[in-house]
């Protein structure tokens, strides 16, 4: 919240903001929510097909309602949905968490690869693009150096600094019991992740993780044909503007909150838009999109728990 505070702090809503909201084309900005729940159930449904080769497998609608659970607590803490949906399914269906951690991680690594792709589609559509987007980022973020080296590169020595010393700890105070336990729990995930290599359902995993991609494009594009100063935008737009857009997600923030509206407003300049233009469809789709996920998440959860308090 505290990014979308300097993001819009010299806005005018009542000049910028407001007149956007007033004309956008609502019943197509609803019709693009339940696109975003048409994804949410090829992910739950992909789900059972990843669990197949280790021999679980859950109600369809159970999967689905653990995924939108998981929407909903990412928008309150950020990255604790993908534990939440875990730990949600593991008590009402008994599957191990650690197997169920490592299907999670799997489906990462599968959205990390079409994020890949899409961004290399992004590049042949708008090269010029891309180039003025990754520009404007560096020159917006200000990012501060040290002798010449960023931050990340002190960060990420710091965090293989920490783990080399927890190991050591680990393996000279630690009981032989825990070590077993979090071996055991290591080679739980290495199962969920390497269930990949023993799916049957191949093509429809594919179907679904392909699915999924293709519902989060054409919310975009229903938003983008929702607003009157974005209408005239194309497929290849919307493309450009999904890899922009996915890069601001994967900031630790919940829900995106500011990483996603900045890079909003950095792809709409880079494609040529006003960046007033691209504050009003960052608030619309950001704002629609994570009030549905609570409420359809919570909505799962109370299906779910009191499916399970019957059983």
């Amino acid at each position: 919240m505290v990014l979308m505070y300097f993001l819009y702090r010299n806005v005018s809503w009542s000049e910028d903001i407001l007149p956007g909201l007033r004309s956008a084309n609502w019943p197509l900005v609803a019709f693009s929510l339940a696109l975003g729940y048409l994804a949410t159930i090829f992910r739950g449904l992909r789900w059972n097909v990843i669990l197949e080769p280790m021999g679980y497998r859950a109600p369809e609608w159970t999967n689905i309602h653990t995924v939108a659970f998981g929407y909903c607590m990412n928008n309150l803490v950020p990255r604790s949905g993908e534990l939440a949906r875990c730990t949600m399914l593991n008590r009402v269906e008994r599957i191990p968490v650690d197997k169920l951690i490592g299907t999670v991680i799997l489906e990462r690594v599968v959205d990390l690869m079409l994020l890949s792709v899409l961004l290399f589609l992004a590049f042949v559509l708008h090269a010029d693009a891309l180039n003025a987007l990754l520009a404007n980022a560096q020159s917006d973020s200000g990012a501060a150096r040290t002798g010449g080296v960023s931050p990340i590169w002190y960060l990420a020595g710091g965090g293989l600094l920490a783990i080399a010393i927890g190991v050591v700890i680990l393996r000279r105070f630690a009981q032989v019991r825990l070590v077993a336990r979090i071996n055991q729990f290591l080679m739980g995930i290495w199962t969920g992740l390497r269930s990949i290599v023993y799916i049957r359902r191949k093509m429809l995993f594919v179907a679904y993780s392909l699915g999924i991609w293709v519902c989060w494009t054409l919310m975009t594009w229903c938003i983008m044909m929702a607003l009157p100063g974005t209408q005239g935008m194309g497929m290849d737009d919307t493309i450009f503007f999904m890899g922009a857009g996915s890069l601001g997600m994967i900031v630790p923030t919940p829900g995106g909150a500011g990483a996603f509206h900045g890079m909003s407003e950095l792809a709409f300049a880079a494609l040529g838009y006003d960046r007033k233009v691209g504050k009003v469809f960052a608030l619309i789709s950001w704002s629609g999109k994570t009030l549905f996920d609570i409420l359809v998440g919570a909505l799962g959860f109370l299906v779910v728990t009191s499916r399970n308090k019957r059983n």
